[in-house]
């Protein structure tokens, strides 16, 4: 009776410990699956007119792939106190660009989604920028618009560093150097045939190379 007790006694030891380290290979494993996906949304330190969304998901226990949205809106109206001589009242100005930013992240410390990482990023962005001359009502005259019209592509490398709070509060800080290839197109005018004036289509393209501070702070989950 008694060694049949302890056999008992040792059985349900054996089942309760496999049960402990079948829950723990679930909750922990090669990495833990609790914490796969972040969410954040960015500090604005460079521009207060931008606003930046960025989702991870981990992929492995030092690798993650994810995903930036962005966009900047301007709009600035100004006026003169008196009608220039010209007849101009004031002028209008406006500008908006939206962006993409697909990226992967490589912890060198820690395991994702938290630790030192290094993450090489790609951008695309197209916007447009616009300029109104607006003419005194008194004068009759007509609004004169200007546009430029700007699309870009290039990349950038970000060294961060992510810290994950419990619940699930994170916050990240990176600094990093891109550069991209920046097109615009707008209207000139140009003397044309017979001394006539004509609108011509520009097209021009310059190399930007830009330094990045990120700050975000969102959730993981």
């Amino acid at each position: 009776m008694v060694a049949m007790k302890w056999k008992l006694g040792v059985s349900w030891v054996l089942v309760s410990a496999a049960a402990f380290a079948q829950e723990e290979a679930v909750t922990t494993g090669a990495f833990p699956v609790e914490r796969r996906n972040v969410v954040t949304v960015s500090v604005p330190l460079q521009s207060l007119s931008q606003l930046s969304l960025e989702g991870e998901r981990v992929m492995g226990e030092r690798f993650s792939v994810g995903l930036g949205v962005s966009a900047i809106f301007n709009q600035v109206r100004s006026r003169f106190d008196e009608t220039q001589a010209d007849g101009v009242e004031g002028f209008d100005s406006g500008s908006y660009r939206l962006g993409i930013e697909p990226s992967v992240r490589f912890y060198l410390t820690g395991r994702a989604p938290q630790g030192l990482w290094v993450s090489p990023r790609l951008e695309a962005s197209l916007g447009r920028n616009t300029s109104e001359t607006v003419p005194s009502q008194d004068e009759g005259g007509s609004l004169i618009d200007n546009s430029t019209d700007i699309w870009s592509v290039g990349g950038a490398a970000v060294v961060g560093y992510s810290v994950v709070l419990e619940p699930g509060f994170t916050v990240q800080g990176g600094v990093g150097f891109g550069a991209r290839r920046e097109a615009l197109a707008y209207d000139v005018v140009r003397p044309g045939e017979n001394g006539l004036s004509a609108l011509t289509r520009v097209h021009q393209s310059t190399w930007l190379f830009t330094q990045r501070i990120l700050l975000n702070v969102g959730w993981a989950f």
